[in-house]
């Protein structure tokens, strides 16, 4: 059984352009985010080794378990940025020549998305607490316990204000709003009624306004077929007359008959037909 005719696909909707290139937008501003992350890991790692050099007995421990907090975060970060990034890359340009499921994967990559922000928060609102502290005063209460107090390892780490810190922290948060905002609107865009009828087009049974066994039927033969115009007996068609596209064939054509009173015989309902004047006479 062949496959059922698709309808031509009518032209690419403004609505897929706009959202191709607002999903190339989402692709550049991830991979800015991946590399500010590691820019900012790197930092980070100078800053330890500056306060190793500050503080040359500093618990070895310590240093070790900040420099490995500093790549945790890098990767928590940085990874899902590259691979949604490329996710989104992939995907481009098959949802631009109508992909169906191009399109869905950047449904799902937008999803994604978001609950990677929200991972993306809660791991990090396990840092509030730290930086809710107050701040240690220059000397401690005489009941002061000794194993709460901060190193001079760390304390050196973390004092002062940086200010690629203060750059780094509202650029990054922009970027998330800019993806995020970004990826609701080209989801937006590709769900759209136009895009949809562009992204799955119809067969052309549903392209017809009904279906094929509710087409009118004609009355008239139609021309172009080597027969006069005629008006049409409903059930029947003239001889060798080439049937229509979606012309209906009544099962039963005694129906659209006149029905006959009782008693009286189905003949033909005219004038009696005259004999012709040459005929010979039988009757004498």
């Amino acid at each position: 059984m062949s496959p059922p005719a698709t309808a031509p696909r009518p032209p690419r909707p403004a609505t897929v352009t706009i959202a191709f290139w607002l999903q190339l937008a989402v692709v550049l501003v991830l991979l800015g985010l991946a590399a500010l992350t590691v820019a900012q890991a790197v930092h980070f790692d100078g800053q330890i080794d500056r306060a190793v050099r500050l503080v040359p007995d500093a618990d070895p421990d310590e240093v070790t378990g900040e420099r490995q907090g500093n790549v945790a975060m890098a990767v928590i970060f940085g990874v899902p940025a590259v691979l949604l990034a490329v996710w989104l890359a992939v995907t481009a340009a098959p949802v631009r020549r109508g992909g169906n499921v191009a399109r869905i994967l950047v449904f799902v990559a937008s999803g994604a998305q978001l609950l990677v922000c929200v991972a993306q928060c809660c791991s990090g609102g396990f840092l509030v607490p730290l930086l809710a502290m107050p701040e240690i005063a220059a000397e401690p209460p005489p009941d002061w316990d000794e194993e709460w107090e901060i190193s001079a390892f760390l304390d050196t780490l973390y004092a002062g204000t940086d200010p690629w810190d203060d750059l780094f922290f509202p650029v990054a948060a922009l970027g998330v709003l800019t993806v995020l905002a970004l990826s609701a609107t080209v989801v937006l865009l590709l769900a759209l009624p136009p895009a949809n009828r562009w992204f799955v087009p119809r067969t052309a049974n549903e392209a017809l306004p009904g279906p094929a066994w509710v087409m009118p039927v004609p009355t008239y033969a139609p021309t172009g077929y080597g027969y006069p115009t005629a008006p049409l007996v409903p059930g029947f068609l003239p001889p060798n007359q080439p049937l229509p596209p979606g012309y209906l064939i009544c099962p039963d054509p005694a129906a659209h008959l006149t029905p006959v009173a009782s008693g009286t015989s189905p003949g033909p309902t005219g004038p009696p037909a005259t004999p012709p004047e040459d005929a010979p006479d039988h009757s004498r």
